[in-house]
């Protein structure tokens, strides 16, 4: 298997995941904040098909730190804790795992890269995965401690990530 169909393996199975977790998710605004993490897996998908069908690939940085930073107040305006919501921590844990590995793994392809738009578009893609692995953490301590995350100023910050 090539680098390019692995990648693209990497982020469909992130994108089926977080779909699975939107579904299940007991919050509204939780289950949106992993649709948003689905799309941007399908970004990162298509990416990867351009770049392996030699087409231009657009790097155009999103707006994914602000739309995050407005679930995150959305979330905090109604935000109830169900009983049994701890028990997804450990699925939101696999999920920050997953980031993890895809920096992991884009890094170590634009150590190799050998073109400046191959090395451009992994570097854009590890940005865009660490977006992704602040915003996990954050939503991790949001629904093990919503009261002091919200109070805490690095919630403040979201958007600067």
């Amino acid at each position: 298997m090539d680098i390019f169909e692995l990648a693209k393996n990497i982020e469909k199975e992130g994108k089926e995941y977080y779909l699975k977790l939107a579904k299940e998710s007991p919050e509204p605004s939780l289950a949106g904040v992993f649709r948003f993490l689905a799309k941007e897996e399908q970004l990162h998908y298509d990416i990867f098909t351009s770049l392996q069908n030699k087409e231009p690939v657009s790097t155009a940085a999103g707006e994914s730190s602000l739309e995050a930073r407005k679930m995150f107040e959305s979330l905090s305006s109604h935000f109830k804790l169900p009983e049994m919501f701890y028990d997804y921590t450990a699925a939101y844990m696999r999920a920050l795992e997953m980031e993890r590995k895809s920096i992991k793994m884009y890094e170590d392809m634009f150590a190799k890269a050998t073109t400046e738009r191959d090395k451009k578009t992994l570097s854009f893609l590890v940005t865009e995965e660490e977006r992704h692995e602040h915003l996990l953490e954050h939503l991790i301590e949001f629904v093990n401690e919503p009261n002091v995350f919200l109070e805490n100023a690095e919630f403040n910050h979201l958007a600067e990530d």
